[in-house]
């Protein structure tokens, strides 16, 4: 059983690290109180971060040129949180995504390469219908 202060709540006398029991506690020696005021200290260490992320669009159209991000986020396979960045940047043809472990700083997974070829991930998957099929056999 872990100790804890404990002092007499009426006078304030000190009994000092004693360890705690379901028992009435026996009487003060100074003032005959059994009234007790236990003092527990709790350490947590509480880590903040944050994050950006960011759209460029021009008036009149749908999809932004730019769009980026740079913030926490959970990874499910590693059961924490990782640090995401992405870039989508449109009118340069570049994507670019960067996944880094926060307690060791390693890149867990890392894509560079133009937007163009970025395919097969997102909204970039292929849907049913532009499906071409199963390959035709050859005779």
């Amino acid at each position: 059983m872990s100790g804890h202060r404990v002092s007499c709540t009426e006078c304030g006398l000190d009994f000092g690290v004693i360890a705690l029991s379901t028992e009435e506690p026996e009487a003060c020696p100074s003032c005959g109180s059994t009234k007790r005021t236990i003092c527990v200290e709790i350490h947590e260490t509480l880590t903040l971060r944050d994050g950006l992320r960011m759209k460029g669009k021009e008036p009149g159209e749908k999809k932004p040129f730019i769009e980026t991000r740079s913030e926490p986020s959970r990874s499910h396979k590693l059961e924490k949180h990782v640090h995401h960045e992405r870039v989508i940047d449109r009118r340069n043809d570049r994507y670019f995504e960067q996944v880094t472990d926060y307690e060791t700083g390693e890149v867990l997974h890392r894509c560079e390469e133009p937007l163009s070829e970025h395919m097969g991930h997102g909204s970039a998957k292929p849907t049913p219908e532009s499906d071409s099929g199963p390959p035709e056999e050859e005779a």
